[in-house]
């Protein structure tokens, strides 16, 4: 559960939120939508301490571990399954190679793949390095902004029954409404420098704005 509490964020002259508040509550998987320059992913790197707010609070709870896709492809070991292994948590992380596999599999790569190197393959394999070292890091919060990118058909099924039965918090921003609307609980929407978020899908959230504000966000 994640609490934010009248934040405030701008740069220059241009606001992006002011006194936005939202609750992240137990379970809830969130997709965040908005106009192109609204601060979906100046929020992001706000949750992650990335960048900071001009005003107000982010209250999260003692030992709670926020996972993100990151885009940046730096690799420090000699194998993708040894890549992966490094974001296993916990004491017995070491014991723990099948839930990596499981992972890699699900994400395209073959087992005759887990000893080639990183470097060896395309930036999208890479993505997917990323992607499959965030969720075996098993977070209590996944903040994940465009997953699908690089995925094909068969390693996006396999994502989206992962984040269905995924039981932490999520907030997703993704161009494709359909994966959106098969893994998400809630929507939630930036307009005119604030924050609004509706239980169902973005289906339903359009509809909602546009009696709110007289038109679709």
């Amino acid at each position: 559960m994640i609490q934010v509490v009248g934040i405030e964020k701008g740069f220059g002259t241009q606001v992006l939120f002011q006194d936005v508040t939202f609750t992240l509550g137990k379970g809830e998987r969130v997709g965040l939508v908005g106009r192109n320059g609204t601060g979906k992913s100046t929020l992001f790197k706000i949750l992650l301490g990335e960048e900071s707010q001009d005003r107000g609070e982010i209250i999260f709870p003692k030992n709670y571990h926020v996972g993100t896709l990151k885009q940046h492809l730096i690799f420090t070991q000699d194998t993708i399954l040894e890549e992966c292994m490094t974001a296993l948590r916990g004491e017995n992380a070491e014991f723990e190679q099948y839930k990596v596999e499981k992972m890699l599999l699900g994400l395209g790569f073959k087992i005759s793949d887990f000893c080639r190197s990183p470097k060896d393959f395309s930036g999208g394999y890479q993505i997917r390095l990323n992607l499959a070292k965030v969720l075996v890091s098993e977070p209590d919060c996944l903040l994940l902004d465009e997953p699908t990118n690089y995925l094909d058909i068969v390693s996006m099924r396999w994502l989206t029954k992962f984040l269905r039965e995924f039981r932490g918090e999520m907030i997703l921003i993704t161009h494709d409404r359909g994966f959106m609307d098969d893994v998400t609980t809630h929507t939630m929407g930036i307009w005119r420098q604030n924050l609004f978020k509706i239980p169902g899908n973005s289906g339903k959230y359009l509809i909602v704005s546009h009696f709110m504000w007289n038109e679709p966000s």
